[in-house]
């Protein structure tokens, strides 16, 4: 890291040059004398910038190098009688949103009103009716861990058998917490008897003469050895605990398959290739400490993936019920391999212990297999009746089985692979949990889908490994997010969010990058996903393994860029061969890796938002933006603020602007199916930049291979000015370009430190990021301080991201480093956000959190920031107390249109009053008939009248605002019948 005195002296030498157009008199004028900056409030509270910020520690990414003092400017600046805006008040940060659905299987409510869904740190609770959140239950998980641990998260959530309020919670840092779903509460927790918790489960034991509830763990003890531990307690402030078992290897799966009669339930845990049973020792069971169960141990011919269970009544004419005691069921074992085979074991148990025929020779338990899917079949689960078994994996293909015929029936082109199934209590439906982090309800009846929830479906990693990881592969997958997240706010409509995502997890970290061809609408208000469709050629459910194993990879879109009105997307999507698909074709290997290089593609490519579908229509599609001997990478992609155009930088030296033109045919306008006029896009001025800071008109920069270029552009808020940053590693320079002209008017050295990351422009300031962040006045010339970034590899840099927010006058810097000695991104690796105001270089917020933030945004209908990490979550960074306007879970609305108890207001809105219990409904019918009727009464609204009122026209001809709220309200105001 360049030392202080370093950074200090170059930042000093760059604040006294001026620019030659200045003339002689105003560089004579005497300047006022600057004031010392005073220290700001960070968080509310007053701190020393040298001791919060210059001090280097492990986890420091920040070093703040101020300018030489210079003069203050006044916060409270009369200027046509209001007063320029202060920051007196305190940023905060709001808790965050979403996450990453755990890989866990959803549950069903015993009524299957409700949806419950297991979230890395939290626990959601969604109606099925109308898939909205009702409530978020975050569970105190300590996450802010720098020490190189994993990060701590939820692996286990079991529906208590005593109460159906009930949830019991694992973390994998061995703490089990009791909830109330119902309410949200906490009510204890208590810790394992080992820090590492695998799986857990519940079953019913009959203890003396109650029928108790005991919970089943599985813990890691070190690295070889894992037990099955039985916990118990009366009052549930202390567990009693009681060893069961203990294996060598660890115990990833753990079910309780409960029976048809007191203590007739199983334990079932896989291990490798080994399914281990348990069986009740003995029927009566006086004290829990008496608990204890006969193991018996399956081998299987494949590593084991899933597991399922089904208990049924024996028949006594059953030939395979000779000799079996009739009040013991039939357990029927369900296996889903992670070679893409599901096998099937009748009557296990009895099989076990050697019960059936009376025969002394105990012959191996032979399964009734079944093969479909090509790789791991991630769950397999029965239906209710035993007729039926559904089975799902990296096909996206829902698989229903007959289980005698073998006869399978397919719902295919989901749009990920199926992590987990859940069948309901009644099974009329099934609860599918994808990997690209949605759950869906579909209907056994019809196969439609019924409910559908879905969070960020941005790239995330986690500690856990996949289902199917111990089947080696050809290919080795990706272990670092070593780009940014494209992502853009919606400017006509700030509650949207456009972000790339992936079709799913596994099949986007297959490839050289991870493959992010596919853009999804977020809504910020609802925190669900409005749509989703592809911006490049992808291949999510065909057979997209070569011969060799390998799977296709797919392009990537690596920039995104919204017009002002949000009318047209520009985006830019990359793909090159890999280097093994080339190696045999190059004379040399060695020249592989430059044949894949010019072999890239690169497209830039014009879409119209179609606002009614929430799709994209493209327009025009480039294929050499930019281009020299070969396609050139596209470094930047900015949208003007005032304007439909759009610019680029690319590795060849030129800065091109972008614009449409409608299109003619012999003279007349083109129109489109629904008569828009159509347009085409086309580069109306190419800006080449020079090679030492001046134009060159005839040089081409790429012409030198060995030259590691970088660069990144922005737009004036006046859109008179481009600001272009570019040049090699360590030689960049920033360039003031004339719109109108093309001309270069200034070229301004000594910005950019290594490679170029990105550059802003707020107010009369341009920000530069680069391995430092500069902020330059331009009207003043002058720099006015500078922060050092501090980075420990070149992957860390690259997601250091900056979002400028106008309405604040601040700009947020997010900068990664390292926890502990790990030194993977991601999983090594979290950020650290700041707050700055363009007059101070001591931030108005310092927050650090515990994940990696992949891009950084501002929020366009507030003063403030949004941040997206690499756990999907959504963070919002304000101002004042504001940090709530993101989507809130119906139980903290307070909403009575439905509740956890039962008590909905189905078809009508109740606008007034409460939905309580039938008591309280019936007191108020009879206070309501004995009031006169020129008293108060409960307006009650059916949705239709609403609906004729806000959906009466488009919304570009819709009345005055004014009307619509005198129609709502004379709805109000008319005198309804009550509803019954």
């Amino acid at each position: 890291m360049p030392s202080s005195h370093s950074l200090s002296s170059e930042l000093d030498s760059l604040k006294k040059r001026k620019r030659e157009k200045h003339d002689q008199a105003s560089i004579s004028k005497p300047k006022r004398p600057r004031a010392q900056t005073k220290p700001s409030r960070v968080n509310g509270t007053q701190n020393d910038v040298s001791h919060d910020l210059q001090t280097e520690t492990e986890s420091q990414s920040l070093t703040i190098t101020p300018s030489k003092p210079k003069r203050a400017r006044q916060q409270k600046q009369k200027q046509g009688g209001v007063l320029e805006r202060t920051h007196a008040v305190p940023w905060k940060v709001s808790e965050p949103m979403g996450g990453r659905m755990a890989d866990v299987d959803p549950i069903f409510t015993p009524d299957e009103r409700h949806l419950i869904i297991v979230y890395n740190t939290s626990i959601q609770v969604y109606s099925t009716n109308d898939s909205l959140l009702v409530r978020r239950i975050p569970i105190p998980i300590v996450s802010k861990n720098h020490d190189g641990n994993p990060q701590r998260c939820i692996i286990a959530a079991v529906l208590s058998q005593s109460s159906s309020d009930i949830l019991w919670v694992g973390c994998s840092d061995g703490c089990i917490w009791r909830v109330d779903w119902t309410t949200g509460a906490l009510d204890t927790c208590f810790e394992t008897l080992a820090n590492g918790l695998l799986d857990l489960t519940v079953q019913s034991v009959k203890i003396g003469k109650k029928v108790e509830e005991v919970l089943f763990t599985s813990e890691r003890l070190n690295a070889k050895t894992s037990q099955l531990v039985a916990y118990h307690s009366h009052d549930l402030s202390e567990m009693d605990s009681r060893p069961l078992h203990t294996t060598s290897a660890d115990m990833h799966i753990l079910q309780s398959a409960p029976g048809l009669g007191n203590n007739d339930g199983v334990l079932i845990a896989a291990m490798g290739r080994t399914a281990l049973i348990g069986t009740l020792a003995t029927r009566e069971i006086a004290r829990f400490q008496d608990l204890e169960y006969n193991f018996y141990s399956l081998e299987l011919d494949d590593e084991i993936c899933s597991l399922d269970t089904r208990h049924s009544a024996r028949r006594s004419s059953s030939k395979r019920g000779k000799g079996v005691d009739p009040s013991v069921g039939v357990l029927d074992l369900l296996v889903g391999c992670a070679r893409g085979s599901i096998q099937i074991f009748d009557d296990l148990v009895a099989r076990l212990q050697g019960l059936l025929g009376g025969s002394s020779k105990k012959a191996s338990p032979q399964p009734r297999k079944h093969h479909w899917h090509r790789r791991a079949v991630h769950s397999a689960k029965w239906s209710r009746d035993g007729h039926y078994f559904v089975s799902g994996g990296l096909e996206c293909v829902l698989v229903l089985w007959q289980a005698d015929t073998s006869k399978r029936e397919y719902l295919p082109h989901l749009s990920a692979a199926i992590d987990n199934i859940v069948v309901s209590p009644t099974g009329s439906s099934y609860a599918i949990h994808l990997d690209d982090n949605s759950t869906m309800v579909i209907s056994t009846a019809e196969m439609k889908p019924t409910s559908y929830v879905s969070g960020l479906q941005s790239l995330v990693f986690t500690e856990m490994p996949p289902k199917g990881s111990s089947v080696r592969r050809v290919w080795q997958t990706i272990e670092d997010l070593s780009r940014p997240l494209p992502a853009v706010i919606d400017p006509a409509d700030p509650s949207r969010m456009l972000l790339c995502v992936g079709n799913g997890q596994q099949a986007s970290l297959t490839g050289r990058f991870p493959s992010v061809p596919l853009i999804q609408t977020f809504d910020l208000t609802s925190f669900q996903s409005i749509a989703k469709q592809p911006l490049s050629r992808t291949n999510p459910t065909d057979a997209n393994l070569g011969s060799r194993g390998y799977p296709v990879t797919e392009p990537t879109v690596a920039h995104l860029a919204l017009s002002r009105n949000a009318t047209w997307l520009a985006s830019v999507d990359e793909w090159q061969p890999p280097r093994r698909d080339l190696s045999n074709a190059a004379e040399d290997g060695a020249f592989a890796g430059e044949w894949s290089r010019d072999r890239r593609e690169i497209h830039l490519k014009f879409w119209r938002a179609n606002a009614e579908q929430n799709t994209f229509e493209l327009v025009t599609r480039v294929n050499e933006a930019h281009f020299t001997n070969r396609a050139e990478p596209i470094f930047d992609l900015a949208a003007d603020p005032n304007s439909a155009r759009f610019a680029t930088v690319g590795d060849d030296g030129v800065a091109r602007l972008w614009a449409p033109k409608v299109r003619q045919r012999d003279g007349l306008t083109s129109a489109g199916s629904d008569g828009q006029p159509l347009s085409s896009w086309s580069c109306t001025r190419a800006i080449t930049l020079g090679e030492n800071g001046g134009p060159q008109d005839d040089t081409v920069l790429s012409e030198s291979p060995s030259i590691n270029r970088s660069g990144a552009l922005v737009f004036s808020e006046d859109s008179s000015t481009l600001f272009v940053a570019f040049g090699g590693h360590g030689e960049g320079v920033v360039y003031i370009i004339d719109i109108e002209s093309g001309e270069i008017r200034d070229v301004l050295h000594g910005m950019i430190n290594g490679d170029v990351r990105s550059i802003h422009v707020l107010s009369s300031c341009v920000i530069v990021v680069s391995k430092d962040l500069k902020v330059y006045d331009i009207v003043t010339d002058e720099l006015r301080y500078g922060i050092h970034l501090k980075s420990e590899s070149h992957g860390a840099l690259l997601q250091t991201h900056v979002a400028v927010d106008p309405q604040s006058q601040t700009f947020a810097l997010a900068v990664p480093h390292f926890r502990g000695k790990n030194r993977k991104i991601e999983k090594g690796v979290c950020s650290d956000l700041a707050v700055f105001s363009l007059d101070d270089s001591q931030p108005l917020l310092m927050e650090d959190f515990p994940s990696l933030i992949t891009n950084l945004l501002p929020a366009v209908s507030m003063p403030g920031f949004i941040a997206i990490d690499s756990a999907a979550q959504v963070w919002s960074v304000m101002e004042g107390t504001q940090t709530t306007w993101l989507a809130q879970p119906l139980a903290d609305l307070h909403l009575d249109m439905e509740d956890v108890d039962g008590n909905a207001t189905n078809g009508v809105v109740l606008l007034e009053g409460d939905a309580g219990d039938e008591s309280d409904a019936e007191q108020d019918d009879e206070d309501r008939m004995e009031l006169d009727t020129d008293e108060v009464h409960q307006a009650v609204i059916a949705p239709q009248k609403l609906t004729d009122i806000f959906d009466a026209a488009p919304a570009f001809a819709m009345p005055p605002i004014e009307d619509i709220f005198y129609q709502v309200t004379g709805l109000l105001s008319t005198k309804s019948v009550p509803a019954a």
